[in-house]
């Protein structure tokens, strides 16, 4: 039986969750979007996603795991989605923000502004296709 230092339970990391929401002021933010559907046809517009990927939770046997713990998504008329932030957390003591894949953003307000914006010029650059 291996010991389980590091790696997170499902269970664990959706408390690690509404831990990293309601520290980090993003939960506000995240309210004000509908969760992003399970369907395959999805309606243009922008999504909170709550996903938990069961392999971040692997304990890697170095360091406590760093799950994305919740995502925010612009969704086209084809369906297609586009990350445009996410939120990871770190047992308990620490979470980030992060806007595109590798800038990390100091506050909530500020995360969510830029969101907005990216949001904005993809609806700018193509139309009613966002």
């Amino acid at each position: 039986m291996r010991l389980k230092r590091y790696g997170l339970s499902l269970s664990e990391a959706r408390n690690l969750q509404k831990w990293a929401l309601e520290t980090s002021g993003a939960k506000k933010f995240l309210d004000k979007i509908p969760k992003i559907p399970k369907t395959k046809k999805i309606k243009p517009g922008l999504y909170a996603d709550y996903y938990i990927d069961e392999e971040e939770l692997e304990d890697d046997g170095l360091d406590y795991c760093t799950p994305q713990i919740a995502a925010v998504w612009s969704v086209d008329k084809k369906g297609e989605k586009i990350q445009l932030g996410g939120i990871r957390a770190y047992n308990w003591e620490t979470y980030w923000l992060e806007f595109d894949y590798d800038t990390q953003v100091d506050t909530a307000e500020n995360w969510w502004k830029l969101i907005l914006e990216e949001y904005n010029k993809l609806k700018k650059n193509y139309g009613n296709n966002v």
